[in-house]
């Protein structure tokens, strides 16, 4: 079941989000997987540009401690969990009439494993995180997403430039973010004109600890910008999008030039 914290901000959501807006006192923004790296960068930026903030979260971290104690509502809830998946959207919908954007950012990564078994269950769970969950709260939150003054609400789906081009290591990882990628096209049909449905290809923003320091160095040698991008840049990407009433249905590369190869 989901976890909100300080859920005290609840009547203050309520109350405050349903009229009377002012740039501080604007329809939540809600950032899934929100306790670390990109999430917790992009949940703490909306946070200093006026935002409301709603953070989900798998695990409690430090950036969470962070963003609650900034005003932000954090929900706990397992997206590898149809109940608590649905749980976490009801939560969210609980939290206020109106949703400005939902930023699907949670994620699963990792090469696909060697034994058939545990790539079984690995790729059951990455499909849980990667589209099953996106899902499900698209479908329970998207009449809550709106703009203010009758303009468009934005969804933002952060999928993979190699959802494009997949990596044979990582054939479940990109065929989930590819599934995520589908359904960011279909609901941008399905919601418009109420809501824009747009989705961002990340490149390599940075390293996880396991990755070995000859494979970083292969991947930037093959990036033309011959740096990581860092999770500001994604943060922009995901602005833009908002800020823009007339583009839906896009797919948007973040990637420093990646998916030109090398």
């Amino acid at each position: 079941m989901p976890c909100p914290r300080h859920r005290r901000h609840t009547d203050r959501i309520h109350s405050v989000f349903g009229s009377g807006m002012t740039q501080t006192e604007t329809a939540p923004v809600v950032v899934t997987g929100a306790n670390r790296h990109v999430g917790a960068h992009m949940a703490h930026r909306f946070l200093d540009d006026g935002f409301a903030v709603i953070a989900q979260y798998r695990t409690t971290t430090d950036e969470i401690e962070r963003l609650t104690e900034r005003g932000a509502i954090g929900i706990q809830g397992d997206f590898a969990d149809t109940e608590s998946t649905l749980a976490v959207a009801r939560s969210i919908a609980d939290q206020a009439d109106r949703l400005r954007a939902v930023i699907h950012n949670a994620s699963a990564f990792s090469p696909t494993e060697d034994d058939p078994e545990d790539a079984a269950a690995q790729f059951q769970a990455f499909f849980e995180v990667h589209m099953r969950a996106p899902y499900l709260l698209n479908r329970v939150l998207g009449p809550q997403i709106r703009g203010e003054n009758d303009t468009p609400g934005d969804i933002v789906h952060i999928t993979d430039i190699y959802a494009d081009n997949p990596g044979p290591q990582y054939d479940i990882y990109c065929a989930t973010k590819a599934g995520l990628q589908n359904l960011s096209a279909s609901f941008a049909k399905q919601l418009a004109p109420e809501v824009k449905v747009n989705a961002i290809q990340p490149g390599p923003i940075s390293f996880e600890d396991w990755v070995d320091e000859s494979a970083r160095q292969q991947m930037l040698d093959a990036t033309p910008m011959a740096r990581t991008g860092r999770p500001e840049n994604i943060y922009r990407a995901v602005r833009a999008f908002l800020d823009n009433d007339y583009q839906t249905g896009a797919v948007v590369a973040v990637d420093g030039g990646r998916r030109l190869g090398g």
